[in-house]
């Protein structure tokens, strides 16, 4: 499992902003934030929880929450619009299958042969699952009561 310090850093590397833009947007200074988020810093610099928020939302990348949820036994997944047509619901149900189809084989690979691969390979799959239920949790929910919400 990756730790916080390593999916920080890669949060950094994929941005498409540089990392001067990101530190002047969570009010850090690039030189801290390099610091920071460099797992191979020997000095132990922390990255302060004030601007982990700020961080996620000027990239976001929301896998330092995802990996801290995952941590406490927590699912998190970004909750989806309300699908408004046949073909997003379609594909909605499609993408839920192919999760499902997809953890079913890693488990099975899993039971054919019990390795550490096999069983990360699984857990991942299974937590792509778990996420897909969630969204379509909520998403049956807001159309079964006929509620629609407003995205600006």
């Amino acid at each position: 499992m990756k730790s916080i310090k390593y999916l920080l850093h890669e949060t950094l590397l994929t941005s498409k902003k540089s990392v001067n833009q990101l530190g002047d947007e969570t009010g850090i200074s690039a030189s801290y934030l390099y610091r920071a988020c460099n797992p191979e810093d020997e000095s132990n610099v922390r990255f302060p929880l004030d601007y982990f928020v700020p961080l996620m939302m000027a990239t976001n990348n929301f896998s330092v929450l995802k990996h801290i949820a995952n941590l406490c036994g927590f699912v998190l997944t970004l909750l989806p619009k309300l699908k408004v047509n046949k073909k997003e619901k379609n594909q909605f149900v499609a993408d839920y299958q192919e999760a499902s189809v997809n953890a079913t084989k890693k488990l099975i690979d899993y039971f054919n042969e019990s390795s550490e691969t096999n069983y990360k390979e699984w857990t991942l799959a299974l937590q792509q699952v778990l996420e897909k239920t969630v969204a379509a949790k909520h998403l049956i929910e807001r159309e079964h009561t006929g509620q629609m919400e407003l995205y600006l």
